[in-house]
């Protein structure tokens, strides 16, 4: 059982964990799967868990080739609850099974960052369900905008076939167009295309009329049952559900899920007998995605959790979820996402440690940079297009996931998979100019990843020290594994 570290003496909080009295520290965990470190036996000592809805779509929907949306439970959710992640003793929650016996589907659906969510207070559970669906939209009139070619623009007004849309979310998800966010930019070529100021009152496409020759044929597409529409609702819906009291281990609790393809992201606080967070000692910045959303007041700045004010500037958002905040991360485009700060304060940086995910393969485009420092003169500590050379002697200390990669090097190509990536340097004096997701201020050399958590040091972290960061990121962010739940289980 890993529950420490030796004697790390010098480890400070960083306003994840919390004290409410001497002997019963509280901590926070999250991720699809992850630990506890440090608990106690009992049904008194987790204090909250929420399982959040995701909805995810791979590819273009057209009404010719629908795509159908995929969300948390489509094929069954059990909730794992364990003393570690290979043990044979678990606590098994039919989590969607209490769903529909209280009469919801099942489902936990997300639209643009919002999602349904399963919660616990430590006694009692319940489903908030903040997605409506609409089987089909009631077309009350059809209205051409502009034409070009065999080309339509037309608003529809109508309304959909369920509970109210709010007024505030324009985003929404359909398995026949796809929400292009823009009635101007390069319109003719999103066919299908849809864009709108909300759901409520109707939404505007792009079509061809050789598909629908007709506005009846349009019409009739769009309010058949087929056509698929997910959407906020305006006033969300609660449900009580029939689930029971979780139980903590001794030393270490760890929570997974079962579900097949998309698998929920899980939030819970916990009593400890020690609550373990990241070193503070020689920090200079630290920015996570956890607790962010794309409807921030503050959203422009990631803020510095240190205490140091090195707070960075996002570059380039349009805060959606391919360009903003998503559940417990900040989504990097690779178009020309940055963020940036011109003079960080508290000392040269001598190590850089990434929690990411979501990389896409740069092997071949150079000058691609997930963040770091960059000089005027071309001195350099940063790191670059997911990979650290075995070779390269710009580093002192190479770590991937709490391993000493340093003679192996390490390539996080093309992996959606988090990894925990620490680089330290001897270093030269820097101008402390930093930029996450990219470099020297400058959109050309942005890359496409998910930062969940970035942490700097003045100074080098010794091997124990990664090894204990890694640790701890595992409860902060979770680890990517399938849950043993429900393997073999009628859904």
């Amino acid at each position: 059982m890993m529950n420490g570290l030796g004697n790390l003496g010098h480890l400070g909080k960083l306003g994840h964990a919390s004290t409410s009295g001497t002997n019963h520290p509280e901590v926070e965990a999250s991720g699809r799967a992850f630990p506890i470190w440090n608990t106690k036996p009992g049904d008194d000592k987790l204090l909250s868990l929420s399982i959040h809805g995701l909805t995810e779509q791979i590819g273009t929907p057209t009404p010719a080739n629908p795509v159908p949306m995929r969300s948390v439970g489509d094929s069954g959710l059990f909730l794992s609850v364990m003393p570690d992640k290979a043990g044979s003793d678990y606590q098994l929650l039919n989590i969607k099974e209490a769903m529909k016996k209280a009469g919801h589907d099942g489902i936990l659906r997300s639209v643009n960052g919002i999602y349904d969510e399963v919660v616990y207070n430590g006694k009692e559970w319940k489903l908030i369900q903040r997605i409506g669906v609409s089987t089909g939209f009631t077309v009350t009139s059809i209205s051409t905008l502009n034409s070009n070619g065999d080309l339509r623009e037309v608003l529809i007004r109508g309304s959909v076939k369920g509970t109210q849309v709010t007024p505030d979310i324009s985003v929404f998800y359909s398995n026949k167009f796809y929400y292009t966010g823009d009635s101007t930019s390069n319109k003719w070529n999103k066919v299908y295309g849809v864009w709108t100021n909300s759901l409520r009152y109707g939404f505007a496409v792009v079509y061809d009329i050789t598909d629908y020759p007709t506005e009846e044929a349009l019409k009739a597409m769009i309010e058949d049952e087929s056509t698929i529409y997910y959407y906020v609702l305006f006033t969300p819906a609660e449900y009580s559900l029939d689930l029971p009291a979780i139980t903590t281990y001794d030393e270490q609790t760890y929570f997974a899920s079962n579900a097949a393809e998309v698998k929920p992201r899980m939030i819970a606080r916990c009593k400890v007998s020690k609550a373990l967070d990241y070193i503070r000692e020689g920090l200079i910045g630290y920015y996570t995605g956890r607790g962010r959303s794309n409807t921030d007041e503050n959203k422009n700045i990631l803020p510095d959790l240190s205490g140091n004010g090195n707070n960075l500037e996002n570059k380039n958002f349009a805060y959606t979820v391919d360009s903003g905040y998503g559940d417990g991360y900040i989504q990097y485009d690779g178009v020309d996402d940055f963020s940036y700060i011109e003079n960080l304060q508290g000392g040269d940086g001598k190590t850089l440690f990434f929690v990411l995910s979501g990389t896409v393969n740069q092997n071949a485009i150079k000058n691609k940079w997930n963040g770091g420092y960059y000089l005027s003169d071309g001195t350099v500590f940063a790191f670059s297009r997911n990979k650290v050379e075995a070779n390269s002697n710009n580093y002192t200390k190479v770590f991937l996931n709490g391993v000493d990669s340093k003679t192996k090097g390490i390539d996080i190509n093309g992996q959606d998979s988090i990894n925990v990536i620490s680089l330290s340097t001897a270093g030269n004096n820097f101008n402390n100019r930093f930029t996450l997701a990219s470099t020297l201020n400058a959109s050309i050399y942005c890359i496409k990843e998910r930062v969940h958590d970035l942490i700097m040091y003045n100074r080098e972290l010794t091997d124990e020290e990664n090894k204990y960061m890694y640790q701890v990121s595992c409860q902060y962010n979770g680890e990517d594994i399938d849950g043993k739940a429900g393997e073999n289980n009628e859904f």
